[in-house]
């Protein structure tokens, strides 16, 4: 059976675009007909649901080694394997003689393959916009970590759409220079760069030998209400060690969604400098190669979009690992 069904979806894998899904695919589906037709002739009720769902698991990983090992390919390809996964729940369902539903769709399997065919049809700048989507939620759900702390300002004038960021000071920072301190600085910019093209990324001076710098600058940037209306945009803000010799290092990064702070009817930008608290973000190392996202942007080769995205994470990533 193994070698069958390597074989016929292998052919599935390199049936051209011009093929109809339906033809590409049935070659499976009759080879599971015939199959189911011998087994319910052989075996009774119970073992026949066992059988099927060891079948379910073997298609579902031998699916996801095929889609492994095509990546960055066409969208086509993954459109065409989301058609094949489809009907294969229908065949193992069989209208509520097979296979539940529930049992077919929550299997670990199943959802990690959902979720890679999901992503991979996913343009460039739509894996981008994801990626600092999971940010946002990861740091909303960060209260204390020990990579330390940042306190910001953000308020927006609306009649100039200005965002005005001050980036007051941070607390108890990773020291990473053998003296046991850092001499940190902080780089803010607008995120994703495809949403904001003109935005160029500020940063403030450095402070000597400190884990709790004080910084009091103020940086501007022109965001438009097409612009912040974006659940992904985002201010986020590196922390690094300035390093005299070499490469600097990397302290952590925290982000805020422009949401927070941009909105229609928000008090005066001027006034609101004066009262508004200060925001609390508590600042993460985390590696981007262990996100799918960045494995499948690295895999798009011939995107400079895609491909430029994953060599500034990479650059954070080596710092990490260069300490």
């Amino acid at each position: 059976m193994l070698s069958e069904l390597k074989r016929y979806l292998q052919h599935i894998s390199l049936s051209p675009d011009s093929i109809h899904n339906d033809d590409a695919v049935s070659p499976l589906m009759k080879y599971l007909r015939d199959t189911l037709v011998i087994l319910s002739e052989s075996l009774v009720k119970e073992n026949l649901a066992r059988v099927l769902l060891g079948m379910w698991e073997l298609l579902l990983r031998m699916i996801l080694d095929t889609v492994a090992e095509n990546m960055g390919v066409q969208v086509e390809f993954y459109n065409r394997f989301q058609y094949t996964v489809e009907a294969l729940v229908q065949f193992f369902y069989a209208d509520g003689e097979g296979l539940a539903i529930e049992d077919l769709k929550n299997h670990v399997d199943y959802k990690a393959l959902d979720e890679e065919l999901r992503l991979n049809k996913c343009s460039s700048f739509e894996l981008i916009e994801q990626y600092f989507l999971e940010k946002i939620s990861l740091q909303r759900t960060l209260k204390h970590t020990r990579f330390g702390r940042i306190s910001v300002k953000c308020y927006y004038d609306a009649s100039e759409q200005r965002l005005t960021v001050e980036i007051l000071h941070a607390a108890d920072l990773i020291a990473l220079d053998a003296n046991g301190l850092s001499d940190p600085f902080i780089i803010v910019e607008l995120c994703p760069h495809h949403l904001f093209p003109m935005a160029k990324s500020q940063r403030t001076q450095v402070k000597l030998k400190t884990l709790h710098p004080v910084f009091d600058e103020l940086f501007y940037f022109h965001v438009s209400p097409e612009q912040y209306r974006h659940r992904f945009a985002c201010l986020t803000f590196t922390v690094m060690d300035y390093d005299w010799l070499s490469t600097n290092d990397f302290a952590g990064e925290a982000l805020a969604p422009l949401s927070d702070f941009c909105w229609p009817g928000r008090p005066n930008a001027s006034a609101a400098g004066k009262t508004i608290q200060p925001t609390i973000l508590h600042l993460a190392r985390s590696k981007p190669s262990e996100k799918p996202i960045m494995r499948i942007l690295d895999a798009r080769t011939g995107d400079g979009e895609a491909q430029e995205f994953v060599r500034k994470l990479k650059e954070i990533e080596k710092s990490m690992e260069e300490e």
